[in-house]
């Protein structure tokens, strides 16, 4: 996911237009192609990260997870701040708006599989506003340059305005004639330009009676905008494995940046000069460009990443942190590639923060909410519909890997472990991959001890009475 860059003073804010800053400023020459390890990373979602945005004063961080929630984070001190509980599917993307009247922190937009977005409080993680309407996924969000409104792209091919006090819908935008991948607001906030997976790149003038049109056809599905903070310089990813560059104001496509990437480009920033842009992929490498040059400033390879689906680079270009696969965001010093704090410690996630979860009393009620994330694959009764992984039922005492009927891979077919209160809570404390070397399990954790504990009782009362004592 990429948005807008431009500089509005505003609430106290240096408020960079869409508010997420995706620009990187490198002040020393780099090392023409120099790869490097990334060290310092956000541990926190339980499932791979699909978006990362850091707020336009550079102190928070917000991330997007297929676990079904977002995370609000410090970056001073690598804690989380706020959980936000209530999707009720994979979240997609997120974005800042302004800090309420008399609150101390912004408040977080999300999009999900679900079909909506969410206005969150960022001081007590509680939910604002339910965005409704779309009638498919929602894959991107974006906020105008004075925060006083929302644009959503989503699969049902529209893009959608929304009043981000009220949560009211303003407008619906159609043309697109397949899923919209994502949209940005230009920096006075008079137009949306959007991309999706026809290939199209179209402008939507927000003033009464204007009219849309086409900016480009590029011929292959688009995954990823960028728009400089002038509005001159536009940037897209698209799954030919290319970046392309265009001038706003004739149109023209400046430059092609393809034969480096092994897979669709699914991420792409540029800086607040417009002179540099940043590309990640399918292949899980992130390159720094210079506009007008054919050759990659900078390689960063992402550890263990299939795929780096979001880039996030903090405002005074220092920093860079991508999300993707593996369920960690990482971060880098831009200019020397070396840790953003210096060493090998990750961003530790705290043992009860505010969130959405936290009016129930109940440890099942909020056990039966992780279930969510589990419940795809898994039934729990006996003569449950049919799953992609085994049932539940009589699961404490049981043997991994025995449930007849169910073939499992050879990583849970010679395991000793059996099934109890402990090993649960184990499994979703380390994640299959590292309790069961080689599994084909979905990698799935629960960074936080309270909510394992939840997902336990959950189960135990979920299969009281079939369970094998």
């Amino acid at each position: 996911m990429t948005r807008l860059l431009g500089p509005i003073s505003i609430w106290n804010w240096v408020f960079y237009g869409a508010v997420v800053i995706r620009g990187i400023l490198l002040t020393t020459a780099l090392l023409l192609m120099m790869a490097v390890s990334a060290r310092a990373d956000f541990v926190g979602h339980g499932a791979p990260v699909r978006d990362v945005e850091i707020s336009p004063d550079g102190r928070y961080a917000a991330t997007a997870g297929f676990d079904d929630i977002a995370i609000l984070w410090s970056l001073a001190d690598r804690s989380q701040l706020a959980r936000f509980y209530g999707h009720e599917a994979g979240v997609n993307a997120v974005t800042f708006l302004p800090p309420l009247p008399g609150a101390a922190r912004p408040r977080v937009i999300s999009v999900s599989d679900d079909g909506t977005a969410r206005i969150w409080d960022g001081d007590t993680g509680t939910i604002l506003h339910i965005l409704q309407g779309h009638e498919k996924k929602v894959v991107a969000v974006a906020a105008s340059p004075d925060g006083r409104q929302v644009a959503t792209a989503s699969w049902d091919r529209t893009v959608r305005l929304w009043d981000a006090t009220s949560g009211q819908l303003l407008r619906i935008f159609t043309g697109h004639t397949n899923s919209v991948n994502d949209v940005v607001f230009t920096p006075k906030g008079e137009s949306l330009i959007s991309a999706g997976y026809d290939g199209d790149i179209r402008v939507w003038p927000l003033a009464e009676g204007a009219e849309s049109y086409r900016f480009a056809k590029v011929g292959f599905p688009i995954n990823g905008l960028a728009l400089s903070g002038d509005g001159t310089v536009l940037v897209s990813g698209s799954s030919d494995q290319t970046v392309r560059v265009w001038d706003v104001e004739s149109g023209t496509l400046k430059q092609e940046l393809g034969n480096q990437h092994d897979g669709a480009v699914l991420a792409v920033a540029i800086s607040l000069d417009g002179k540099m842009i940043a590309s990640g992929g399918v292949g899980g490498s992130l390159y720094l460009w210079n506009i007008g040059s054919q050759v990659p400033r900078i390689s960063l390879q992402v550890e263990h990443y299939r795929a780096v689906w979001s880039l996030a680079f903090t405002p005074d270009g220092s920093r860079i942190y991508a999300g993707g696969i593996d369920s960690v965001v990482r971060g880098w010093l831009t200019v020397t590639g070396d840790s953003v704090i210096g060493q090998s410690t990750r961003f530790q996630p705290v043992e009860r923060v505010p969130s959405s979860m936290a009016f129930s009393d109940d440890p099942v009620e909020r056990g039966s909410y992780q279930f969510r994330k589990c419940a795809i694959c898994h039934a729990l009764k006996p003569g449950g519909p049919d799953r992609s992984g085994p049932s539940l039922a009589g699961i404490f005492g049981r043997p991994a890997g025995t449930l007849p009927g169910y073939t499992y891979s050879e990583a849970l077919k010679n395991t000793p472990v059996v099934w109890d209160e402990e090993t649960i809570a184990h499994l979703f404390e380390i994640g299959p991959n590292q309790m069961f070397p080689g599994t084909k399990m979905p990698e799935q954790r629960l960074t936080n001890s309270q909510d394992r504990q939840d997902l336990v009782e959950f189960l135990k009362q979920a299969t009281r009475d079939i369970s094998t004592k």
